[in-house]
């Protein structure tokens, strides 16, 4: 992302028979410097939805940073302040105006703030901004309608399962890549995709019928199996490579789940005739 862009579309005049409507919609790359203005108690609920890089949320003086997956929501009356971080801000965002407009948030349980939202249903923004070029009163209601299913993808009581998938994903995602960091553990992951624990932990074992520290136990314990098999590295080595605290603990936790120590995991192999790297 190298270059700030900004395309959006509007609603040029609105129907006065809706208590809610959609007033814009839009897609945006901000790259630093560049940033969208301050501006002070707008009348009308906006979400930003991230879909790569991230940005610095403000509200009630505390700082949110929104990252990919995640959807940020101002509802009407708030101040919004926001700039994106050094690597760039790429997001989707629409604005929902009318005197019923904060009813319709608070009716789909989207309260202000940061949530795990999932991937950007992108193709759903573009239905809305397609619409909004029409200003005939079908294409206005075919825009709200897409809008709905915008929002009712961020109401925690629509999209419960779907999040719960998607978190579980991205999570185990993380821990394929990033076992071997030794402080790699269920706090790490959830901080890394901005959950709680317990949500994380519920929605990985649902998902794959293991916890979160089982799988990333496993995980160590397959790359030092393979490790043992196909290397010439210490024991205490193996142990750094896979992100155990000390060679002990990781003997311990290797004997447990193979019945083997790693040194008689290892001749047992070369006994077998396991090929090894040079």
């Amino acid at each position: 992302m190298t270059e700030t862009f900004r395309h959006y579309y509007a609603m040029l005049t609105r129907d006065p028979r809706l208590a809610f409507y959609v007033r814009s919609c839009g897609y945006f790359h901000l790259t630093p410097p560049d940033r969208e203005q301050y501006r002070h108690k707008v009348d009308f609920g906006e979400i930003f939805w991230c879909i790569r890089g991230s940005a610095i949320f403000r509200a009630d003086s505390r700082e949110t940073v929104l990252t990919p997956d995640h959807a940020w929501y101002y509802p009407p009356g708030a101040d919004h302040d926001y700039l994106p971080r050094g690597g760039g801000f790429e997001y989707r965002w629409l604005t929902v105006a009318g005197e019923g407009a904060a009813y319709l948030f608070a009716g789909l349980e989207i309260r202000p703030g940061a949530s795990y939202a999932g991937p950007c249903p992108q193709h759903l923004f573009s239905l809305v901004e397609l619409n909004l070029k029409n200003a005939l009163r079908v294409s206005r209601m075919q825009a709200l309608a897409a809008a709905f299913q915008i929002l009712t993808m961020l109401s925690p009581g629509q999209r419960v399962e779907n999040v719960h998938r998607s978190m579980a994903g991205h999570a185990k995602s993380l821990i394929d890549s990033g076992f071997s960091d030794r402080e790699f553990n269920v706090d790490k992951v959830a901080s890394l995709l901005g959950v709680h624990r317990g949500s994380l932990s519920q929605a990985f074992t649902k998902s794959y019928g293991v916890t979160v520290s089982r799988y990333i136990t496993g995980c160590r314990i397959r790359r030092a199996a393979d490790l043992l098999t196909a290397s010439s590295l210490s024991i205490r080595e193996i142990a750094a490579e896979c992100g155990f605290n000390s060679h002990e603990y990781f003997s311990r936790v290797f004997q447990s789940h193979t019945g083997d120590t790693p040194s008689a995991f290892r001749r047992r192999e070369m006994k077998n005739g396991a090929p090894r790297e040079e």
